[in-house]
């Protein structure tokens, strides 16, 4: 019985290699798909598109020292650690320097009567005939000034 799995396996195996040679042999016959397809020869630009396609076969392919070197001024990964920890450093202060309770205000008064004496509050008058006179005049100018809007055609 073990034999007849021994067999199995090798038929196998050769139909698949049948398989792939004929796929290879497909493919060898097919033209590239990297080249590009010949012109129509009643077209009036054949001969300058024919000639654009050799020129385009024959052009420099970029080759392996066309890689640039590797630049010297990046950091190390031992830099970049150190970079890296130094952040964490002060992250950590920043955290320890601004936690809850890590400040009082004090002064407050002196800043308060500062913050006064550079405010001054308008008066609080009530308006006297004057002051209601005068709104009164550029209250009546501007409606004298004053136009309606033209009415829109209908």
């Amino acid at each position: 019985m073990n034999d007849e799995t021994g067999k199995i396996v090798r038929l196998g195996v050769l139909f698949r290699g049948a398989a792939l040679t004929g796929v290879f042999v497909g493919l060898a016959a097919c033209a590239s798909p990297f080249s590009p397809p010949p012109a129509d020869p009643a077209s009036p630009v054949a001969a300058a598109a024919n000639a654009a396609a050799k020129a385009s076969k024959r052009a420099d392919r970029p080759s392996f020292m066309d890689i640039p070197a590797i630049p010297t001024d990046v950091r190390t990964p031992v830099q970049f650690k150190k970079a890296v920890g130094d952040e964490k450093l002060a992250a950590a202060k920043l955290m320890r320097d601004t936690a809850p309770s890590t400040w009082t205000l004090s002064n407050t008064e002196a800043y308060a009567a500062k913050a006064r004496a550079a405010a001054k509050a308008p008066a609080l008058d009530a308006p006297t005939d004057a002051d209601r006179a005068a709104t009164e005049a550029f209250a009546k100018a501007a409606r004298e000034r004053a136009t309606a809007p033209p009415s829109k055609p209908q």
